[in-house]
């Protein structure tokens, strides 16, 4: 919110954590990405991100995220000593009920589709007939 001219009030919360550093790769574009910070500021003291860009936070999310593409040359080798887990595994693992429930369901909506399809075509041929 901004108050006259000049006057900026930042509502931040009571917890602080630390961000978490990712090194990003795509082609020759090398980028840091340090995620899940409480503090707006909360990278002020890692040397890749002074004064580059602005920290943001999603609407309704309680975390900032922070990315800064690196130089031709830097291979990012800062973001990665500061990392806790650089590890990024699929934490999703299939459930084999939830696979048999949608069996079940599209088994169930192909036999409705089938029944009135079915219906259809007696109608049908019950109206000509006569």
């Amino acid at each position: 919110m901004i108050f006259g001219s000049g006057t900026k009030l930042k509502v931040e919360s009571k917890l602080e954590v630390e961000p978490d550093y990712y090194k990003l790769v795509g082609g020759e574009t090398t980028a840091c990405l340090a995620t899940g910070f409480t503090r707006q500021n909360g990278t002020s003291n890692h040397t890749l991100f002074k004064d580059k860009t602005a920290a943001v936070r999603i609407e309704n999310d309680k975390v900032y995220n922070q990315v800064v593409v690196l130089p031709t040359g830097n291979n990012g080798d800062e973001c990665e000593t500061e990392s806790k887990d650089s590890s990024c595994e699929d934490s999703i693992k299939p459930d084999p009920k939830v696979n048999f429930v949608s069996v079940t369901v599209l088994c169930l909506r192909l036999l409705f589709i089938k029944t009135v399809v079915f219906n259809v075509l007696m109608t049908f041929r019950l109206w000509i007939s006569q």
